[in-house]
C-alpha cells in the first residue's frame, strides 16, 4: 500500500520572484521565507530558486551579534515590527546609514564620552 501526498507544484511568476528578492533584501532566512503566502513553498526551494534567481541570502559569518540591553532590544524590536524587518535589519540598516554620514558618527561618539 503507497500513501499518496499532494505536492503543491507553482510556477514561479514575476511576482513571487520580486517578494523573493524582496524578502531576502530585508535579511529573512529561507524558513520565514518559505512560510510567506506569496511564496508558500519549502526552505529548500527557497533556497534553489534563489540560486536560480541569482540572489543570495545575507552570509551568517558577516553577521554581526550584539547582546544588548532588555530595554534597547525592546525599541529596536518594536521599530523593527512597524516596518515589517528583521530586528537583525534595522540594526543594520541604522548602522549603514550612521555610517555613511561621518559628522553624524562622531557626534554620536563624541557626544556618548
Amino acid at each position: 500500500m503507497t500513501v499518496a501526498t499532494e505536492i503543491h507544484k507553482s510556477h514561479w511568476t514575476g511576482e513571487r520572484i520580486a517578494r523573493l528578492g524582496f524578502l531576502l533584501g530585508l535579511g529573512w532566512d529561507a524558513k520565514r521565507v518559505a512560510q510567506d503566502p506569496i511564496i508558500a513553498s519549502t526552505p529548500n526551494n527557497v533556497f534553489r530558486q534563489a540560486q536560480r534567481f541569482g540572489l543570495g541570502f545575507r552570509a551568517a559569518a558577516a553577521a554581526l551579534s550584539l547582546q544588548l540591553p532588555p530595554d534597547a532590544t525592546t525599541h529596536f524590536e518594536a521599530a523593527a515590527f512597524k516596518r515589517g524587518l528583521t530586528c537583525d535589519a534595522i540594526i543594520r540598516n541604522l548602522l549603514v546609514e550612521v555610517a555613511a554620514d561621518p559628522n553624524l558618527l562622531d557626534n554620536i561618539l563624541d557626544d556618548g564620552v
